[in-house]
């Protein structure tokens, strides 16, 4: 893709970005967006044929914020507990922001997409001593789907509270990876410990503005 490309595709994903933390999902439509990023609707289309499109590049890049936070202030990490760091400071800040909570929750509750959450195979192995033949493809496959929609039941039921403290992201995170060990034969007890790894290092960060939306 030519640098223009580029630029142009990131200019859509910003200006859908603040206008998802305004309006909400729902309320913010295409004609919106190419019209913040004076854009026109062929040129949408080509880089996001449908507005849910969106969704991938938006949580990915916010995966990767959480993922960059980690590596920068820990290193040696082993891939589960880099992991389970990044996730923690993604959900962590996550759900503290009430449009962005929102906004979370309109996407679940619309859009059936939870791919920014594939468990990459690495991470198996290393937590269960499984090869990578220890499930075939199929295998793997169904545990994904699984594992997303258990994250993605979970997460509503977590908003469906109202309120929440921060402290309780820690539950939040323990009934999706408890979940997670089941499915992908991991070890309780090492994920008991990596879990309680990640919440001290959230705690230490817990001040820091890791951002979903604008």
């Amino acid at each position: 893709m030519y640098k223009t490309g580029i630029e142009t595709k990131q200019n859509i994903l910003n200006c859908s970005r603040k206008l998802f933390y305004e309006q909400g999902y729902r309320k913010t439509g295409v004609e919106q967006i190419c019209r913040a990023s004076n854009t026109k609707l062929g040129t949408f289309t080509y880089y996001y044929p449908k507005k849910h499109d969106l969704l991938y590049y938006l949580y990915t890049e916010y995966m990767q914020k959480c993922i960059n936070f980690v590596e920068a202030y820990e290193k040696n990490l082993t891939p589960s507990r880099h992991h389970l760091y990044a996730v923690m400071m993604y959900y962590g800040n996550l759900y503290a922001d009430e449009k962005i909570i929102s906004f979370h929750r309109e996407v679940m509750e619309t859009v059936s997409m939870n791919v920014w959450f594939v468990i990459p195979r690495m991470l198996i192995s290393g937590y269960s001593g499984l090869n990578h033949d220890g499930l075939d493809d199929a295998e793997y496959e169904l545990c994904v789907k699984a594992d997303n929609a258990a994250r993605r039941e979970l997460n509503l039921e977590f908003i469906s509270r109202g309120e929440f403290s921060g402290d309780d992201i820690l539950g939040l995170m323990h009934r999706i990876y408890m979940v997670n060990a089941r499915l992908f034969q991991v070890p309780q007890n090492q994920m008991e410990e990596d879990l309680e790894a990640a919440w001290q290092f959230y705690c230490r960060h817990r001040d820091v503005a890791i951002r979903l939306l604008y």
